[in-house]
């Protein structure tokens, strides 16, 4: 099994080859979508025991078809966990089968991702320079919710690393463990999304490559304006449907 020193240096190199310094917060989502271009998200209900899933399977002509699954039932910290640990399985491991990570699946490959996604999101270096920063000598509730909201990570995520790198004792991490966090962040002026299940319009949801392909086939003519609307309703996409429409019935009328 890979040690965190070597999984810290995947996560820091791969910030450096995606134009990323290694101390600020990320939009996780918009840069993997920016920068693998074959992939596709989809959110999606699934059990309490699972976080997400991820395949990844090449062609004949050497085209890759990449899908990551995001459980849309999970907190929206633990959303871009997830997105973060299937990349490991995606970049560094071996093999196109269908990945489905569950909560209770203790595996090394498991493990080693869990710690990849922690420095992802927030490198090593990260957290050191965030407490230097900011002078913390003692920690609080207050500091343990300033600083995932700063990196958003989720509430388990940060107190596994603030333990992890001897921040905090194991007594304070259950203590914080305990709270209601969602309502703890917003007594201190903070919004609790980062806690908080996603949203019911998207619930279903697909982003990525699934949508470029089909809105590329439409425009050329590959498709008819029928199919791609269908592919787009399979998809969770009614949003792009429905308002074409309606830009066409406000084009209309705008000529008349």
């Amino acid at each position: 099994m890979k040690d965190d020193i070597k999984l810290n240096s995947f996560a820091v190199e791969l910030r450096r080859d995606w134009d990323m310094n290694p101390y600020s917060p990320i939009d996780v989502f918009s840069i993997v979508l920016s920068k693998i271009k074959e992939l596709t998200v989809l959110f999606y209900p699934m059990s309490d025991f699972t976080s997400g899933m991820a395949v990844k399977e090449t062609n004949g002509l050497g085209f890759n078809n990449i899908l990551i699954g995001i459980n849309s039932n999970m907190s929206k910290g633990r959303q871009r966990f997830t997105l973060a640990h299937e990349l490991y399985h995606l970049l560094y491991e071996d093999g196109g089968e269908l990945i489905i990570c569950e909560r209770s699946n203790l595996t090394d490959s498991e493990k080693e991702a869990d710690t990849f996604a922690s420095y992802l999101l927030m490198p090593y270096v990260a957290l050191e320079r965030y407490v230097r920063s900011n002078n913390i000598k003692d920690w609080t509730l207050d500091e343990v919710i300033a600083v995932e909201q700063y990196f958003q990570l989720s509430h388990h995520a940060m107190l596994y690393r603030l333990h992890n790198q001897g921040f905090i004792t194991l007594e304070q991490k259950e203590e914080f463990s305990r709270v209601f966090i969602g309502q703890e962040a917003k007594l201190r002026g903070y919004s609790d999304d980062l806690y908080t299940s996603t949203n019911k319009n998207r619930k279903y949801y697909t982003l990525g490559n699934y949508i470029r392909l089909i809105n590329d086939a439409n425009f050329s003519d590959k498709i008819s304006k029928g199919k791609s609307d269908e592919l787009l309703l399979d998809g969770f996409r009614g949003d792009l449907v429905y308002t074409q429409y309606k830009d066409y019935e406000d084009f209309d009328k705008s000529k008349n």
